[in-house]
């Protein structure tokens, strides 16, 4: 994999510091767990805050946070968009942040070089018979930004809804107060956990609708 590309965050990783845990990595004893240093422990060589049009929600159950996590749908909806704060890594940084975002050692990213924007492709991830392995398996790409390729992960499949800890939302609440925005914080979170029922409900009629219509194409 060659040259930069930016990795678009939605959820904890909104806050720098606790996105930097990924690339320099940090023990037990730290304010976001034990994470392994990627074997470039470089700084992004930029940020960006921006606005995408994927809805945020909340689903599933954190292992780290002990809540539901942070997720946004792999349908544009331009009516519920998404603050995000982008990153950008070289393709190594990203391969081991997908990894780590998966829990499994290593995780093959290649679909960075064939999607198109707007499309998904599902991660082929080692779950080895644990359910808290794979929760990020879904590829997202996204307009470019400044002329290069933009990147999100989220969930390839409907988890139940469910509430996030308060641990977890402060940590998002941070991110989103250090966000150049005009934003009512508390009812943006507001809004995206009272959706999540909705758009998690969705996806699994879809889901169920194209695997009755094309069960050799479709995704869940």
């Amino acid at each position: 994999m060659k040259g930069r590309l930016w990795y678009v965050s939605y959820g904890s990783n909104l806050l720098r510091e606790r996105f930097f845990s990924y690339l320099t990595g940090s023990d037990e004893s730290s304010e976001f767990g034990a994470h392994p240093p990627a074997p470039s422990t470089a700084l992004p060589a930029g940020e960006k805050w921006l606005w995408i049009d994927y809805p945020l929600y909340f689903a599933g159950v954190s292992r780290r946070w002990t809540g539901a996590s942070a997720f946004v749908s792999t349908t544009a909806d331009a009516a519920n968009r998404s603050v995000a704060h982008g990153y950008l890594l070289d393709r190594v940084q990203f391969a081991h942040l997908a990894a780590v975002e998966n829990v499994v050692a290593s995780i093959d990213v290649g679909g960075t070089e064939t999607l198109a924007i707007g499309q998904w492709s599902q991660l082929a991830v080692d779950r080895e018979g644990e359910s808290f392995r794979g929760k990020y398996d879904a590829l997202l790409r996204l307009p470019d930004i400044d002329g290069r390729p933009a990147f999100t992960l989220t969930s390839s499949i409907a988890r139940e809804p469910g509430e996030p800890s308060s641990r977890y939302l402060s940590t998002i609440r941070r991110g989103l107060l250090s966000a150049p925005e005009d934003l009512e914080v508390d009812a943006y979170l507001q809004a995206a956990i009272e959706r999540s029922a909705e758009i998690t409900s969705a996806r699994r009629d879809s889901s169920s609708t194209a695997a009755r219509c094309s069960p050799t194409t479709e995704k869940q």
